[in-house]
């Protein structure tokens, strides 16, 4: 009767354990709170900053072409694939926005490997630092106002960011930063 009562009461346990995580995903899976909204700006942010500096490169890696009148650096072996590319992008955004970022990038394919137009630049914004504030929510989707400092200036740029929850991925960017005056 004792070894009944004892497996009685592990298997409530473990029943209780369940539900318990089961509230909680159903939770992540309905609600992206302003912390992990920051996160995955700030993640976001450093991914395409990395794919616009071509990648991080091994040595010897980078080379750079002529093509159309501008020169092109291919990019960095760990992302000179479109499927590579793509699996990168959506570790932050849905597949919709890695497909149209990546559009918008006018990368080339030669030599079986992706290239871009290359150009230097850094942004001064500091995405890791910045505040969320949901402005609104609705199923598996949110939108937030985003503040981020500009360097240490003291100032901040406003960007309005959508949230959506994809299955088996968790929270993605589904709209890009737009910049708010």
């Amino acid at each position: 009767m004792k070894k009944l009562w004892l497996f009685s009461l592990s298997l409530l346990l473990l029943l209780c354990t369940a539900c318990q995580q089961s509230a909680v995903a159903e939770v992540e899976e309905s609600e992206v709170h302003s912390e992990k909204a920051v996160e995955i700006a700030a993640s976001w942010a450093a991914t395409a900053s990395l794919v616009q500096a071509g990648g991080v490169y091994i040595e010897g890696e980078y080379m750079r072409f002529n093509y159309k009148g501008k020169t092109y650096r291919y990019m960095a072996s760990h992302l000179d694939t479109k499927k590579e590319m793509r699996v990168e992008l959506e570790k932050s955004v849905t597949k919709k926005v890695a497909k149209q970022f990546m559009k918008d990038q006018n990368f080339i394919k030669q030599q079986r490997r992706l290239a871009q137009v290359e150009v230097d630049g850094e942004s001064l914004l500091q995405w890791s630092e910045a505040t969320a504030k949901l402005v609104k929510s609705k199923k598996n989707k949110s939108v937030f106002e985003v503040r981020v400092p500009v360097g240490y200036t003291g100032e901040f740029d406003t960007f309005e960011v959508t949230y959506e929850y994809v299955r088996k991925s968790g929270w993605r960017i589904s709209k890009l930063p737009e910049y708010k005056k």
